[in-house]
């Protein structure tokens, strides 16, 4: 499976998006619309799980009002948040930090779409819309476009600080980057993240457990971790190194030293993961999904 965009194109995903989507509706709501189109089935997807959350934390909260919103007014109301991008209808926010939520269900703090929520700026927008451009070319435009359909600015930093970025399984097809300010850098951070929803989604929709009792060195983390985690981290950065070494000869300036910078460092980490992921692939129990995986690190390898 050398070409990387049919490594990623899973029909059991989207088969598995379009009834997760059905079920969460009709939960929050009996009556409600009928499933989306193909265009539109990324973000109907992100917004039913941030609908749930929503729904989930207001009733926690006893919180009728806001419970009766996420339930009935939600759904129009969060949809007038997208606008049209390269990938189709996406909804960008730059939330404060003090609205990011601080619970359970994530190590860092995160963002339910609600009520109060309102978009990003134009400028942030078209910041997003101008990765997108610099993802276009690289084959890797369909991962992005089916799991980065709500986008969370979490900070602007300079480049020699480290960017947090995260995706957490609670809200699929949304994804939280920091940002430079820098199109193709943030672009390299979409596609991690898009990876991390892609690969829970996979492992869901084929109905795959990862032993949580086998740990592998992360030469990312500088420890061992769990093999789901490391599987993760096999998958999410060898495709940002798949974008970097295509988007790279494009890039001028302060954008083309961090992502040659980070070409040098993950071509060492790969190197290092390189045993320890083949013995860990082993743990994926369809051999398609274990195909895919082997794939895109490999051919990471070979750039």
């Amino acid at each position: 499976m050398h070409d990387i965009a049919a490594a990623l194109d899973l029909d059991a995903i989207a088969t598995h998006r379009r009834k997760r989507t059905a079920a969460a509706l009709t939960l929050l709501h009996p009556d409600s619309v009928p499933l989306p189109d193909d265009e539109a089935l990324p973000l109907d997807y992100a917004l039913a799980h941030h609908r749930l959350e929503g729904a989930e934390n207001a009733a926690r909260r006893r919180d009728t009002t806001t419970l009766d919103w996420y339930r009935n007014a939600a759904g129009p109301a969060l949809a007038r948040l997208a606008h049209s991008s390269r990938l189709g209808p996406r909804i960008v926010i730059a939330p404060n930090e003090d609205e990011m939520i601080r619970g359970p269900h994530s190590d860092t703090p995160y963002y339910v779409l609600g009520p109060s929520t309102t978009g990003a700026t134009e400028a942030m927008a078209a910041l997003v819309d101008d990765a997108f451009g610099h993802i276009a070319p690289t084959g890797l435009e369909d991962l992005v476009r089916a799991n980065a359909a709500v986008i969370c600015l979490t900070g602007r930093r300079r480049p020699d600080q480290t960017l947090r970025s995260f995706a957490i399984t609670r809200l699929p097809a949304t994804v939280f980057n920091d940002h430079t300010g820098d199109a193709a850098v943030l672009g390299r951070d979409l596609v991690h993240e898009a990876a991390h929803n892609w690969l829970n989604d996979a492992l869901t929709a084929l109905f795959i457990t990862i032993p949580d009792n086998e740990t592998y060195f992360s030469p990312w983390r500088g420890t061992h971790r769990p093999a789901y985690g490391f599987l993760h981290a096999c998958f999410a950065f060898p495709l940002t190194v798949i974008y970097a070494a295509l988007t790279l000869p494009a890039v001028a300036g302060t954008g083309h030293a961090v992502l040659a910078d980070h070409l040098r460092q993950q071509r060492v980490q790969m190197a290092a993961a390189r045993d320890d992921f083949i013995r860990a692939l082993e743990l994926v129990a369809d051999t398609g999904l274990r195909e895919r995986l082997d794939s895109v690190f490999h051919h990471a390898c070979a750039l």
